[in-house]
Order: C-alpha cells, then structure tokens, then sequence
C-alpha cells in the first residue's frame, strides 16, 4: 500500500510539472483502471465488477473477455447512476435501510473474501445503490404518476395470477421413530387428525373460532401447531406440488381442509385488495413482470458513453482475484 501512494504521489507530481507542455496526462498516467466518460470508475469498483465477470465466465476465460463482461456490467452501472440522477431520483429511508440489509447479508457470507481483494462494505453499498436506483427508475416510469403508467387493474391482475395469501395450520401425517426415521403415523392416528382438522373448520366457519383459536385447540388436544400468513408465489416449491392451484380454487374467507400423502392443512384464504400491504409489497414485482427488460433498454438506451481501461491495473486485479479463486 505504501509502494501504491508513493507511485500515485510520483505520477501526480509528473502529470504536475507537465501541464505547461501539455494539455493533461493521459488516461493511463492517472493510476486508475477504468475511466468513464472522463469520470473515475473506483478501482474497487472495477475489482468488484471483473469479478462479477469471472463469477460469470470462468477463472480460465481468456482476460479479454473478462474484461469486456466487466466493462459491460461497469457501464450499465454508471448509466443507471447517471438516468437516476437526470430524473432527480433519490432513495427514500426505507430503501437505504433495504440496501444496508442486502450490503451486511453479503457482507456476512463473502466478506473475507472481498476484503481479500480489495472490495469493501462501502464498495457493496455503491453497487447495491444503484439496484435500487434501477428499481426506483421502474417506479418512477411505469407506476403511479409515470410517464409510462401501468393501470392498477392491470397490476392487481398480475398480482392474483401470481400470488395467493392465506393463513395456515399444518398438521402432519408422518413422524420421528427412535432412529430418526421419518415414518408415517398409524391410520387411527391418521383419522383422529382429519377429523380434528375437520372440526376445527367447521368451529372457523361457524364463526366460534378464529384461526388462532383453532390451533390453540388443536394444542389442547395435545397436536401443536400454530397458524401462519403466507404469501405465496405460484412457483414456490416449498409447499407439495400443486397446493398452490388447490389453495387458489378455495373460497375466500371460508376455512378448508387439504390433504396430501404427508401434509394435512387448514387454510383460510385472504382476497387481498389494491390497498393491503400484501400487493403493495409486491407492486415493482408486478410492474417488472409485465414490462419485462424494457427498463434495462431504457437504461442502456439513456446515454453514449466511451470507455477506458488501464490494462496493467486491470491485470493486477484479475492476478489478485485468480490467485484467490485458485486459477491457472
């Protein structure tokens, strides 16, 4: 690091001396590795972004192409920066605190090995920034007030297509033996549980019990469980095959039974409106969904740009990042 300031020191002092003679130093002289349109891409920025590209491409890629994926990834991160900035766009508190969380979650898992090649916490919050100013573009065009305004009835269609919400008490037609084996309960066993199922949507839609008290009841007959709210996506596969459409085609509001081979539910499902938190949450996912990658064309469309790299550096990062990837 000392050898790395004395030589900054040194080529500014050149740089210094020679501006009578010339117009400036050149790109190289200035001791950075990329350069955008005349403004200083961070050098841990660009480490960041080539070894976004190794991610992508391989440790043994040729450098070339290394280089022109990071140079990809660099530009559109500067252009989001820049179309952000035209449109007078700034995160709100909220959105700050979502980036902080995603830059101590990364930060937490791959930590050691960005500070290993010169990337910092403040390096993730830079490139995580202009995420959400991409994000924040997608609002800011296609939702409510934009240029390119998405109907709500369009969004909330979308939203219904993707999304159920209900609550849920689960039950389970398997257990644990002495061994630690999963194996299924008996068939009287099997029986008492659909029939405590059972009764307790009868007590819900009866208007007796709510979902809380129906498992507090299922509790007292010595089965725990507890009810949760789930918002849940047509593709998650964390529920058995199929739950999704049979949840879907229940009637909203009316407690009901669902089996399957291992599971047994009681779910009430929700219908959620326009107003409940449940599709707000989800709002940029609708508007992204329909859209598709047009923001991206717009981003990429936004500004002409003209890029440099000083292939020495830029060598120096790829050398560090594939010395700790274990390549050739």
């Amino acid at each position: 690091m000392k050898i790395k300031r004395i030589l900054s020191f040194i080529l500014a002092v050149i740089c210094l001396s020679s501006t009578v003679a010339f117009s400036g130093c050149s790109f190289a002289e200035k001791g950075v590795a990329m350069e955008i349109n005349d403004v200083e891409i961070s050098d841990d920025v660009f480490t960041y972004f080539l070894d976004l590209a190794v991610v992508d491409l391989g440790v043994d890629a040729p450098l070339k192409s290394l280089k022109e994926k990071a140079t990809v990834y660099a530009e559109t991160y500067f252009k989001t920066n820049s179309l952000a900035h035209s449109q007078g766009i700034t995160l709100s508190t909220a959105e700050k605190a979502d980036v902080s969380e995603r830059v101590n979650a990364y930060w937490g898992i791959y930590g050691e090995y960005y500070s290993k090649i010169g990337v910092t916490k403040e390096t993730l919050t830079k490139i995580f920034t202009a995420d959400a100013f991409r994000e924040a573009l997608l609002v800011h065009i296609y939702g409510t007030g934009g240029e390119e305004e998405i109907p709500l009835t369009r969004l909330y269609a979308q939203f219904k297509t993707n999304y159920i919400v209900f609550q849920a008490i689960t039950g389970y037609f398997t257990t644990t033996d002495l061994n630690g084996q999963t194996v299924k309960i008996s068939e009287t066993e099997k029986e008492a549980l659909v029939l405590k199922f059972q009764n307790m949507s009868a007590m819900v839609n009866a208007g007796e019990q709510n979902m809380e008290e129906a498992a507090d009841f299922l509790a007292e007959s010595g089965y725990q469980s507890s009810v949760q709210t789930v918002v849940l996506h047509k593709d998650d596969t964390s529920y058995p095959a199929g739950f999704f459409e049979k949840v879907k085609n229940t009637e909203a509001r009316l407690a009901t039974v669902i089996g399957t081979e291992e599971y047994i539910f009681l779910v009430l499902r929700g219908d959620a409106d326009t107003k409940s938190s449940y599709f707000n949450e989800k709002r940029t996912e609708m508007i992204e969904i329909i859209v598709g990658n047009e923001i991206d064309e717009k981003i990429e469309e936004s500004l002409v740009v003209k890029t440099n790299i000083d292939n020495s550096l830029a060598n120096g990062y790829f050398s560090l990042i594939s010395k700790e990837k274990g390549g050739k």
